[in-house]
């Protein structure tokens, strides 16, 4: 099963110096029917104004993730981090029994970034704060598998039973994700478009994928994100 999810019908949230698809119920959006896919709570997909950004604010048992794909985005927090971050960046912060931080682009460009929430297996943890920065090789026509469960053999370790992966693919080159049994997939196309199981994918697009391989071709460069985890139910 593969559901098929169009770029222009996620919810906008347009405040000027910020426009904002959720993919799922957050802030202003709510839907019952929308509130998370397994595991994953969050995809946000930002745009940023040069200035502008998310003043301190709090969070709590929560592992989330943001992937900079263009621009800068500056990071401080209530543990003493403070850094910046451009493209091929990921950030990291388990917010555990809690963490305060601000987001800004403090550059000239404006700021595009993916940020996803994932519900950790237990509360209260310890809040934690990390970055890594990858070079293109690391997912050029091959999965890099930045997060999952310690003992993955991913570049992050979060608490929970999850992966994200990404890629950045050459216009006409496949790909495949094999999908195990009783996982299920969420997939992003960050940038570029792509045929998915037969599907044409625009930039934004999405889709929940479910009990079948995916099978990736490029129709133009591609940068695409996975989380994989196990299935609802």
């Amino acid at each position: 099963m593969i559901k098929h999810i169009a770029f222009d019908s996620l919810y906008l949230a347009d405040h000027g110096w910020l426009k904002s698809r959720f993919h799922f119920s957050f802030a202003e959006y709510r839907d019952i029917n929308n509130m998370h896919y397994g595991v994953l709570r969050v995809m946000n997909d930002d745009l940023i104004e040069p200035f502008k950004g998310f003043g301190e604010h709090p969070h709590n048992d929560m592992e989330i993730i943001t992937y900079v794909l263009r621009g800068e985005l500056t990071h401080q927090d209530s543990m003493g981090h403070m850094e910046s971050l451009s493209r091929g960046c990921v950030q990291y912060m388990s917010a555990g029994t809690g963490i305060t931080h601000s987001e800004i682009n403090a550059g000239e460009q404006e700021l595009h970034l993916i940020q996803t929430w994932i519900v950790p297996k237990e509360k209260g943890l310890v809040p934690k704060y990390g970055s890594r920065e990858f070079e293109l090789e690391d997912r050029h026509n091959r999965w890099l598998h930045i997060a999952g469960p310690r003992g993955s053999g991913a570049k992050i370790d979060i608490y929970q039973d999850a992966s994200m992966y990404a890629s950045e693919i050459d216009a006409g080159k496949k790909l495949d994700f094999e999908l195990q049994k009783g996982r299920a997939l969420y997939v992003k196309v960050m940038e570029g478009s792509a045929d998915i199981n037969g599907t044409t994918f625009s930039q934004g697009d999405a889709a929940k994928v479910e009990d079948e391989t995916l099978h990736v071709k490029a129709i133009e460069s591609l940068h695409l994100l996975l989380v994989e985890m196990a299935k609802e139910g």
